[in-house]
């Protein structure tokens, strides 16, 4: 057998969805209250509350973002291991209950906002196992034909958390206060948790059943994939798409009012993102499972810059298409980086792996809103963060080119 984890098509793939529906449904519902999507999704909609409570301007309640993302970056590769190690049903359930845990005791003691980064950080910290480091390692264990696909309806889960997390916390606040918020996030983490544990169990279960371990599955350690080119050019992709995509997400509204659209107009722009991304998600899926991982991520790139070329030529003309590509690409980054690691790497340390590529995506995501909104500040417009972006993308696909499937020659024997 020369790619055994090269993508296969066919009928019997679909098999895979009948032996392994709990598996699907329980990552999909730990994901879609999984701690980076919803304490991201949801500050929006805390940010007058806590204004009018404590007077926090609006930058500064923003910076809760910046701390999630340095906890996710320092968290990240440490409870990849620990899946690995332990399982995901045990570091997922865990993290999803202590998260939940801690907002509920931010929301009972929050006084002063050094606490409230505070809480943050640690939200952050206990909360990084509930992401898609852990979650999506039972969808790459458990799916081979149908991978992609996959990890495409999981990850929607993370994606619909935009739709559902600012309406739940938004009438919650505007009905009990903004601690009730901070409750209903609670409940849902926590309700979340015996779903994960008991819907990985199953599978974790006739893994162990069958005799083998973690260490006898085919691919690298952690240490030896650091030591190959490819390791590099995963870490070059996540880092380079993530900063070249990331802070147009943020400033997509801003750059449409530049444009001379009002608030409405910039809004119903952005909010064509939403649509792209959750579509983006299962076609880009499907596409994995029947064509090259690579070729499949240098087109999702290319469209991607091919969208941010268009909100600098086409202005408003072309609006509306631009944001859909830029989607594209926003809802694929996460499946794409999942498949590539896991074909290229292997399951032997996926958590590790994916945990320091996840870790990297989160770094250069977490850079580009301020990076983009330096350079609006410093030449007066979005162009020249627009040249760079497509330059990030462009070298984000030529990194992708060096991640070919792996083959069980690749890998040292046992």
């Amino acid at each position: 057998m020369s790619e055994p984890f090269a993508g296969r098509t066919g009928r019997a793939g679909w098999s895979e969805f009948a032996n392994n529906k709990l598996l699907l449904v329980s990552a999909f519902i730990g994901l879609t209250t999984s701690m980076n999507a919803v304490m991201i999704y949801s500050l929006g909609s805390f940010i007058d509350p806590l204004n009018e409570q404590f007077g926090w301007d609006r930058s500064s309640i923003s910076l809760a973002v910046s701390v999630l993302t340095l906890g996710v970056f320092l968290g990240g590769p440490i409870v990849g291991r620990l899946a690995d190690r332990f399982g995901a049903a045990a570091v997922g359930a865990l993290s999803l209950l202590a998260y939940g845990l801690i907002v509920l005791t931010m929301s009972l003691t929050l006084v002063s906002f050094a606490s409230f980064l505070v809480a943050y950080f640690l939200i952050a910290l206990a909360g990084v196992g509930s992401t898609p480091i852990v979650l999506l390692r039972p969808i790459t264990a458990g799916f081979d034909v149908r991978r992609g696909i996959a990890l495409g309806i999981a990850l929607t889960g993370a994606g619909l958390a935009g739709t559902w997390v600012p309406i739940a916390v938004t009438e919650a606040t505007a009905a009990f206060g903004w601690q009730a918020g901070y409750w209903v996030i609670s409940a849902c983490a926590i309700g979340a948790a015996p779903v994960v544990w008991f819907g990985f169990g199953p599978n974790e279960r006739r893994f162990k059943a069958s005799g083998t371990k973690a260490s006898d599955e085919p691919g690298l350690t952690f240490f030896e994939a650091r030591r190959t080119p490819a390791f590099w050019l995963a870490t070059t992709l996540a880092f380079c798409m993530a900063l070249g995509i990331g802070g147009l997400i943020v400033h997509l509204i801003p750059l449409f009012k530049d444009l001379g659209a009002d608030a409405r107009t910039a809004a119903r722009f952005a909010s064509v993102i939403g649509v792209a991304s959750a579509v983006g998600r299962l076609v880009i899926g499907l596409a994995l499972d029947r064509f090259p991982a690579r070729l499949v991520t240098t087109l999702v790139l290319a469209l991607g810059a091919f969208g941010v070329a268009l909100l600098g030529l086409g202005g408003m003309a072309t609006g509306a298409l631009a944001v859909a590509l830029i989607g594209l690409l926003l809802g694929a980054e996460l499946d794409l980086l999942a498949y590539l690691a896991s074909r290229r790497f292997g399951q032997k340390a996926f958590g590790a792996i994916y945990g320091w590529l996840y870790s990297m995506y989160s770094l250069g995501f977490g850079l580009s809103p301020f990076l983009i909104g330096l350079s609006r500040d410093r030449f007066g417009d979005y162009d020249v963060a627009l040249l760079v972006s497509m330059g990030l993308l462009a070298a984000a696909a030529l990194a992708a080119q060096g991640l070919r499937p792996a083959r069980i020659s690749d890998y040292p024997r046992p």
